[in-house]
């Protein structure tokens, strides 16, 4: 973990003093550090996320294929794995490269962890780091404010992440579950992390939300809106052929 641990301390820190230098101080500085390095890892792993992204809308469209193959081939399960990986590898879908990204904000979570309390233990014994509500960012809110804020930052991007996808029988209510189970999760996490940590988490969610609207949910509306348009074109053409012609007298 150190060799993930050093360079991020030296990152932040750069990232703290750059702030310092311009009059900022106290917990601010230290708050606006946090987001400036959240932003520079966002933009980082942005390649990556929009891949992604578009590998699990992918997944989500082949998904009645793989059910017709999971049905086709229940008793020979050697030959069922053959047809999944072919119809993926047809449609160009991974399934490392959809969970990827999602994972990749974690291992960066628990770095910062130490990265904090290492930061924590250099600060002098007297010295309190305020922000807003917040009496020390190093500390857990004790308002339980932040901890509810990354519960949010974690379920609404996924939510709107499954609206973005398209809809296959059985899929939403997993979906649905497994978005608040991760929610839920985070939120308690977040009740013993210390503030600026939590903060981490919830600017990336904040992130994590604007991309998803951009990169997922904005094409999805215009696809289906342009699948709805040709639909009624062809339904319109079917009712002229279907409405006998009236001659003219």
């Amino acid at each position: 973990m150190d060799f993930i641990v050093r360079p991020m301390t030296v990152i932040f820190e750069w990232l703290h003093s750059l702030i310092s230098q311009i009059g900022i101080t106290g917990g601010v500085s230290y708050v606006l550090a946090i987001f400036l390095f959240t932003l520079a890892i966002r933009l980082l792993i942005l390649p990556l996320t929009i891949k992604g992204s578009r590998a699990n809308a992918r997944m989500q469209e082949i998904q009645p294929e793989l059910k017709k193959i999971q049905e086709k081939y229940k008793n020979n399960p050697e030959k069922m794995q053959v047809e999944y990986s072919k119809l993926m590898k047809d449609n160009k879908v991974s399934m490392l490269g959809g969970c990827l990204p999602s994972l990749l904000p974690l291992p960066i979570l628990f770095a910062l962890y130490y990265v904090f309390m290492g930061i924590e233990s250099g600060l002098a014994p007297d010295t309190v780091l305020s922000f807003l509500w917040i009496k020390d960012i190093f500390k857990p809110d004790k308002l339980y404010i932040l901890p509810i804020l990354a519960a949010l930052g974690t379920y609404i991007p996924s939510v709107l992440m499954s609206k973005s996808m398209p809809k296959n029988d059985g899929t939403g209510m997993n979906m649905g579950t497994m978005n608040i189970m991760m929610s839920g999760m985070m939120g308690v996490m977040a009740i013993n992390f210390s503030s600026i940590l939590v903060m981490y988490w919830i600017i990336g969610g904040v992130i994590q939300l604007v991309q998803t609207y951009f990169i997922n949910y904005l094409p999805y509306k215009k696809k289906q809106a342009l699948k709805a348009e040709e639909e009624a074109i062809v339904v319109s053409e079917k009712v002229k052929k279907a409405t006998p012609k009236t001659r003219k007298r």
